[in-house]
């Protein structure tokens, strides 16, 4: 996936090609994090629901007259059918590319900030790559809804997309009555919510989670906070004023991924491993992700009123509170937990500096074990300062190439030959000076200089 962003923050010029396991490296205040949270808010579910609300309300500057004649179709006919396949080859790069025009409109509030301007920001979007990738996602698309306008009648509007069909449905159990009632505007807005949702998931399959440098914090107290903030009237007077804490939708996805871990019941995880069976993967990563480098066990624990997180380590009885665990349980018991209950799929999982409270040792393995969820399925982008991690990412670039990769993998932390990833999946960019720039070299060498010029300068402080 290529993109092309304009005047963002500092960045005045970057190109960037987006391959599963994306790595944005630079020094603080280069942009790196904005462009994550700004490429997930026009790629997950938020920029979906607001995209599909401007359309409604006429305020996009794409039409798709296949969506109105479909809708034309269902109120004289009761049934109507849409190629997806036709749809996503004419309209999918134009969609995307219409929802990152609105962008600009709702990234103050994506990121609770008020002094931000991104009036001038452009992204653009190209696909021509992946087609037949995103293609294929379509075809592989499920969805099942009844839907009932009325409680007291037998009227109910059925939306069927089987696996391998290349076509949607929409069709009524009624007759004439039925649709005389329906008000077009109502029935135009449910499809294009569901084309449009099924659009978004063709990108990334359900969802863009992301982990923020919070995530340390809110695994204590994932929900939004309020404060007592004492201020001053006109008197002079001090007086309590109470209100709520901005916070921005990435810290609010995180309260989303802890909150669904708590209410998820295992059980629902198992049945959606008897649908896809791909998603015991992400289970059995989890319990890697425990073992090989957290040292214990995450729990949920239910005994008392309410739920909470605790952690076992391995040579322990003891289960301890979030509150007094090591900074690196904090860090990673977030990820463990969307691994264990919630990931499916080509999810997109996005990581600001995944390196933050961890031993050096704990960042190699680390971006080893992010290349084991690419190899698994997801797709990855993170933010990062560590030359662990970069110099590290070349190892595993190095050891994709070997025919015997059984013999190299007691070289690596994880010992895992997962972990070895292929360079045409990886992409590694340095923001720096308004401009962001490839330093993944075709000999899989990456050119982090931001990093060795800080070597370089305390190391000759005295000679």
């Amino acid at each position: 996936m290529k993109i092309e962003i304009a005047n963002l923050g500092v960045i005045e010029k970057a190109e960037i090609d987006l391959k599963p396991l994306a790595v944005f490296i630079g020094g603080n205040g280069t942009g790196k994090t904005w462009t994550a949270y700004t490429l997930a808010s026009i790629l997950g579910k938020y920029g979906c629901e607001r995209y599909w609300k401007a359309y409604c309300d006429q305020k996009t500057q794409q039409k798709y007259p296949i969506i109105d004649k479909a809708v034309e179709e269902f109120l004289q006919e009761g049934n109507v059918q849409i190629n997806l396949i036709d749809f996503a080859k004419e309209y999918s790069e134009i969609y995307i590319n219409d929802v990152s025009s609105l962008s600009h409109s709702w990234l103050n509030a994506f990121l609770a900030t008020e002094r931000g301007d991104f009036e001038k920001m452009k992204i653009q979007f190209y696909f021509s790559e992946i087609e037949q990738e995103r293609i294929d996602n379509f075809k592989y698309l499920a969805l099942e809804e009844q839907i009932s306008f009325d409680p007291q009648s037998k009227n109910n509007l059925h939306i069927l997309k089987e696996v391998s069909e290349e076509n949607i449905y929409f069709y009524i159990t009624s007759g004439d009555n039925f649709l005389k009632k329906l008000p077009k505007r109502v029935f135009k807005q449910l499809l294009i919510r569901i084309i449009f949702e099924l659009i978004h998931r063709s990108f990334y399959s359900e969802e863009v989670y992301i982990f923020p440098i919070e995530r340390n914090t809110f695994i204590i107290f994932p929900y939004q906070i309020e404060k007592n903030e004492l201020v001053e009237n006109d008197d002079n007077d001090e007086i309590s004023k109470k209100r709520s804490i901005q916070l921005s939708t990435p810290i609010h996805n995180l309260g989303n991924i802890l909150k669904d871990a708590y209410t998820k019941p295992f059980i629902e995880r198992e049945e959606e491993i008897q649908i896809d069976f791909q998603i015991s993967k992400y289970v059995q990563l989890a319990k890697i992700l425990e073992n090989d480098i957290l040292g214990g066990q995450v729990h949920i624990d239910e005994s008392i009123v309410g739920k909470e997180i605790l952690f076992q380590p391995t040579e322990a009885n003891i289960k301890l509170e979030m509150t007094v665990s090591s900074s690196m349980v904090k860090e990673l018991a977030p990820l463990v937990l969307y691994l264990r209950y919630l990931a499916k799929p080509d999810e997109l999982v996005i990581i600001d500096e995944p390196e933050m409270n961890l031993h050096p040792a704990a960042q190699v393995q680390i971006i080893e074990f992010l290349a084991m969820l690419v190899q698994a399925g997801l797709k990855v982008l993170i933010t990062t300062h560590s030359p662990y991690i970069v110099d590290h990412l070349s190892n595993l670039m190095k050891a994709a190439k070997y025919e015997d990769k059984e013999s190299l993998k007691e070289r690596f932390y994880l010992e895992r030959t997962e972990a070895f990833i292929p360079q045409e999946k990886v992409s590694v960019y340095l923001f720096e000076d308004g401009t962001v720039k490839n330093i993944l070299h075709e000999d899989g060498r990456i050119d982090w200089g931001t990093f060795g010029n800080v070597s370089d300068d305390i190391s000759h402080i005295f000679p």
